[in-house]
């Protein structure tokens, strides 16, 4: 069974949650700038080419919960409903798309990318975020006389999601844990302890 997100990807859209414990739950391997993030519209499928002659196409994800989704949309924002026929592994998928029915129009889309809205994504839960969110958001070090950096991507290894953090031309991960990031996220920024900048950053 393909992976679904407590996490949103997302890798690109996937959620990850921001835990007490030191590794959380196994989601998922995906990087999070995999996905395109629009202020509307998040990147979850590439379409690669044909598959069969009953119009499905082969795809890569770029989100770990598809099947939370039931329409998906073209680069001009036209609706389309799909119907997943099988995962071939990793971020490989099978996909049958309203309107393509034979193969013609299969090889046609490929190259095409597909979305889904913003709007769309379920609602997370307490100290859950969407990774979406999370890039290009402030940190602020707790206690760090003004010291400001940026989160620039968001990992999950198989032992815990890992922030990214970009700081004076260098980047430098650190565990997505209550420990290191205590007050969790706000609108503007996420706030990290200055043990957790100054141990993680060397």
């Amino acid at each position: 069974m393909y992976l679904s997100a407590v996490f949103v990807l997302l890798y690109g859209i996937r959620a990850v949650s921001l835990k007490n414990y030191e590794n959380s739950e196994i989601k998922s391997g995906f990087s999070a700038k995999q996905g395109e993030v629009t202020p509307s519209m998040i990147r979850v499928m590439r379409i690669n080419g044909a598959f069969g002659i009953r119009g499905y196409v082969r795809a890569h994800l770029f989100s770990d919960n598809i099947t939370s989704y039931k329409k998906i949309y073209d680069k001009f924002k036209n609706s389309f409903n799909f119907r997943i026929v099988r995962f071939t592994g990793g971020t490989g998928i099978i996909v049958a798309i309203d309107g393509i029915d034979d193969r013609d129009k299969a090889l046609a889309l490929k190259g095409s990318v597909f979305y889904i809205r913003k709007e769309d994504l379920e609602k997370t839960a307490e100290n859950e975020y969407y990774v979406c969110d999370l890039i290009g958001k402030t940190v602020e070090v707790i206690e760090g006389k003004n010291i400001k950096c940026e989160i620039s991507n968001v990992y999950n290894f198989g032992a815990g999601d890992l922030i990214e953090i970009s700081y004076n031309n260098d980047t430098f991960l650190v565990p997505f844990t209550k420990e290191n990031f205590p007050s969790g996220d706000s609108e503007e920024k996420i706030l990290i302890t200055l043990n957790a900048f100054t141990c993680y950053r060397n």
